[in-house]
């Protein structure tokens, strides 16, 4: 991808802007990350400026929330109906062409490595066998550190799993998962078990609730 984030960019209505805009914020609030920041221009000739926190709905059409001030014991928050929106100005553009990365530190294969024989420890106890868990090989630093943000999870998901009989059962014909990274999450079924995908993107994580849908369903 070019690093020309202007040639990328899409006309798109000021409605669009925020609603993808709101997408992101959820994703960057949840990584501890500033929501977008973003200038709203009113058809009454207003300007109103702040980060975007949501788009929501009531019976009379889409609204925006806009964080404006104050801190998040106490914000200070405008609602803005979007229809009123004439022009917005957004400030760091570039996230409406790339979505953004985590910015946790980078751990090493090692650490990885670590971090897999100290969680899974439980979940093989419960199992009653050893369950391969193996790192991809061509991990870079952002599929080491989606990897990373994903272990926890993965154990998890995979302990809640072999809580009942059934999925106990389902889950002792795996041999092995691979953990590789990509932009978006995936779990992909293999012969001898699973290859499943860490996402690099803050807006593609996985929560626990679809990545155990996601493995569950090839079992």
């Amino acid at each position: 991808m070019t690093d020309d984030i202007l040639a990328q960019l899409a006309g798109a209505s000021p409605r669009r802007v925020l609603e993808d805009l709101s997408r992101l914020a959820i994703a960057l609030a949840k990584n501890d990350r500033d929501r977008p920041e973003v200038e709203l221009f009113l058809a009454s000739g207003q300007v109103v400026r702040g980060r975007i926190v949501a788009v929501a709905e009531d019976r009379q059409g889409p609204v925006a929330i806009v964080h404006v001030g104050g801190n998040m014991r106490q914000p200070a928050v405008t609602f803005v109906r979007i229809e009123q929106v004439a022009a917005l100005t957004v400030a760091d553009a570039s996230l409406l062409v790339k979505a953004p990365v985590a910015d946790a530190p980078v751990p090493s294969r090692l650490e990885l490595q670590r971090q897999l024989a100290a969680r899974a420890d439980g979940l093989q106890t419960k199992l009653g066998r050893k369950l391969e868990i193996k790192l991809a090989s061509d991990l870079d630093d952002d599929g080491r550190r989606a990897v990373g943000a994903l272990l926890p999870v993965l154990l998890e998901v995979l302990t809640a799993i072999v809580g009942d009989e059934l999925g106990k059962e389902a889950l002792a014909k795996v041999e092995v998962i691979e953990l590789a990274a990509a932009p978006s999450g995936e779990v992909v079924k293999e012969s001898r078990g699973f290859l499943i995908r860490a996402p690099k993107l803050l807006t593609e994580q996985l929560t626990h609730a679809t990545l155990r849908g996601a493995i569950e369903k090839h079992l």
